[in-house]
């Protein structure tokens, strides 16, 4: 069963975060497998290994950031072409810029609007393009 559902990454070290990420999926996204990493490096194993259909990733991990992560990403043979949703506390015009200028997906800020997160979520898994305002 589980081979049949699309697959999404959350690479999140903050707990809080993660249990209510957990939350959302269960029950605006139930057909979706949501995989769990706590840092840049095991989310970069995970990728490789999961093969998700989209990576959810926090900009302000400890060890590799986001940034330093998603560079990884683009080297991957097989993580180069997935999607990538920046997560971050950081809602600075500045930041969504440059969250798009290292080639994410779309950008959304915390704390998370659940319907505009869902829905980009949604997209992404679909082939359509991320949000970049932010919220």
């Amino acid at each position: 069963m589980e081979d049949n559902l699309q697959k999404v990454l959350y690479v999140e070290d903050n707990p809080l975060n993660m249990a209510l990420m957990h939350h959302l999926f269960k029950k605006n996204l139930p057909n979706v497998l949501l995989l769990k990493a706590e840092t840049g490096e095991l989310g970069l194993e995970m990728a490789e290994q999961q093969r998700p259909d989209l990576i959810i990733l926090d900009i302000g991990l400890p060890g590799l950031n986001g940034y330093e992560t998603m560079e990884c990403l683009q080297q991957g043979e097989y993580t180069r072409h997935v999607p990538v949703l920046a997560i971050s506390a950081f809602a600075q015009l500045s930041d969504i810029a440059k969250a798009r200028q290292a080639g994410f997906a779309g950008y959304i800020t915390k704390p998370i609007q659940v319907r505009t997160f869902t829905e980009t979520v949604q997209g992404l898994l679909a082939g359509g393009a991320g949000s970049f305002t932010g919220y």
